[in-house]
C-alpha cells in the first residue's frame, strides 16, 4: 500500500494547524474533554485563585475540596495531566508516521467514476486485522484504502487527523468521491470528522458503519487492562521498552473512557445533527453470547449474593445488568447492543445474524457473505 503523503507540507505546520500534532499532545483534548460543567475547569480555576489574601480563604478552600464533584473530577484531571506528560516524553513525530490515510498501490487504475472506499478499523485493532471487510469491495473493482489511527487514544484527535487526510486527498484528486466503511469504534471516528462543521470534508458521499457503538457499550466499563493485554500478554516480540513505547503511542485508555455510555464525548457527538451531504447506513448484529433467560438467571443470583455484601452496590449492578443487552442474543452482537447502535436520523439501519468480531476472527463465512452483500448494495 502507498501512503497519500498528505501530512507532508512545504512549510512545517504549527501545533495549532497540524492535526498530527494532536496525536502527540493531549493539551487540546483535555480542554475538549473537561468543561466548566463537569468540574475540571474548577480544578484549574482553583490553581489560580488568590484566596489566601483574606482571613477566610482557608475555610473557602476546605469547602471547595469537600464538594463531591471535586474529588471525582480532580482525579480525572490529574490522570489526564499524567497521561499527557507520559505521552510527551515517549512519543515522537516518527512514531505516529504510521497513522493516516493509505491507498492501495493500484487504486488509480479503477474507473474514475467509482468512489474510493476507505476502511476505518475499530478499538484495539488495525486495518490489517479488519481487511476482510474490504475483500468483496476489492473484488467488485472499487478503489480501496484504509485509515489508521491510535486505537486507544482520544477519538477527537483521530477525527481531526482523518479530516486533514481527506481534505488533502480532495486537493490532489478533486473529482474523486469517497465512501467511509467503518467497523465498530471506527464509526465514531468518522462521525467525529463528518459531523463537526468546522472540520468536515466535502468529498465524502456515504458513511457505512458496521456495529458502531453510537451510544457506547457497557463492556467499556469493564475494559480494564486492554493495553496490558495487547502489548504484554498477547504479544511475543519486542523488548520491554518497545512494548511500553508502543502502548503509549496507541493511547493510554482514552478511547475506553469515551466508549462508556453517557461519556462526555458521546453526548457531544450525538448532540450534533447528521451531515446532510452524507448518506448514512448502519449494520448491526444480534448474535450475542447468552440468552435472555441466562441474563435473568445471572441477575437473580447476583441479587441474592452481591446485595448482601457489606458496602456493596448491588442495586447499581442489578441496574447495569438490566440494560446489558450487548451480550444477549437477539439484542446485541456480543459488544454493541442494537439499541445503542441505532442513531437518530438514520433510517437505513439493518440487523443481521452475526457477532461483533466475525471480521477479525474470520470464523463465520455465512455472516461475512451477508455483510459483504449489504456493503456492496450501498455502494451502487
Amino acid at each position: 500500500m502507498a501512503n497519500t503523503g498528505s501530512v507532508a507540507t512545504a512549510q512545517p505546520p504549527t501545533a495549532q494547524e497540524a492535526p498530527v500534532a494532536s496525536l502527540l499532545s493531549m493539551g487540546q483534548s483535555i480542554v475538549e474533554m473537561f468543561t466548566w460543567q463537569n468540574g475540571a475547569d474548577k480544578c484549574a480555576w482553583l490553581d489560580q485563585c488568590d484566596w489566601f489574601g483574606n482571613s477566610d480563604g482557608l475555610e473557602k478552600l476546605r469547602w471547595f475540596v469537600g464538594q463531591p464533584w471535586f474529588h471525582e473530577h480532580a482525579w480525572q484531571h490529574a490522570q489526564s495531566r499524567l497521561k499527557a506528560w507520559i505521552r510527551a516524553c515517549a512519543v515522537s513525530p516518527e512514531d505516529i508516521a504510521c497513522y493516516g490515510l493509505w491507498l492501495d498501490a493500484n487504486w488509480q487504475t479503477a474507473p474514475a467514476d467509482l468512489p474510493v472506499v476507505i476502511l476505518i478499523h475499530g478499538f484495539n485493532s488495525t486495518p490489517e486485522t479488519t481487511s476482510q471487510l474490504l475483500a468483496a469491495v476489492h473484488q467488485a473493482g472499487y478503489p480501496c484504502g484504509s485509515f489508521a489511527y491510535p486505537n486507544d487514544y482520544t477519538l477527537a484527535a483521530s477525527a481531526r487527523l482523518l479530516s486533514s487526510e481527506l481534505k488533502d486527498f480532495a486537493v490532489n484528486h478533486p473529482t474523486r468521491r469517497v465512501v467511509l466503511l467503518c467497523h465498530s469504534m471506527g464509526g465514531l471516528v468518522a462521525r467525529g470528522c463528518l459531523e463537526e462543521t468546522r472540520i468536515a470534508p466535502e468529498n465524502v458521499d456515504r458513511l457505512i458503519m458496521v456495529s458502531p457503538p453510537n451510544h457506547g457499550t457497557n463492556l467499556a466499563l469493564f475494559a480494564v487492562g486492554t493495553d496490558l493485554w495487547e502489548h504484554w500478554v498477547d504479544r511475543v516480540d519486542g523488548s520491554p521498552w518497545e512494548r511500553f513505547h508502543d502502548s503509549v503511542t496507541d493511547g493510554l485508555g482514552e478511547a475506553v473512557t469515551e466508549l462508556c455510555p453517557g461519556s462526555e464525548f458521546l453526548m457531544t457527538l450525538n448532540s450534533r445533527p447528521r451531515n446532510p451531504h452524507v448518506t448514512y447506513s448502519i449494520l448491526l448484529g444480534d448474535r450475542g453470547f447468552i440468552s435472555d433467560q441466562d441474563r435473568l438467571w445471572i441477575r437473580s443470583r447476583l441479587q441474592k449474593t452481591v446485595g448482601r455484601l457489606p458496602g456493596s452496590r448491588g442495586a447499581d449492578l442489578d441496574a447495569l445488568l438490566a440494560e446489558f443487552d450487548e451480550v444477549v442474543e437477539g439484542r446485541g452482537d456480543g459488544v454493541v447492543a442494537i439499541s445503542r447502535g441505532r442513531l437518530k436520523g438514520v433510517a437505513d439501519t439493518v440487523v443481521l445474524p452475526y457477532r461483533h468480531f466475525f471480521i477479525t476472527a474470520k470464523e463465520d463465512p455465512a455472516a461475512t457473505r451477508e455483510v459483504a452483500k449489504f456493503v456492496l448494495s450501498r455502494l451502487k
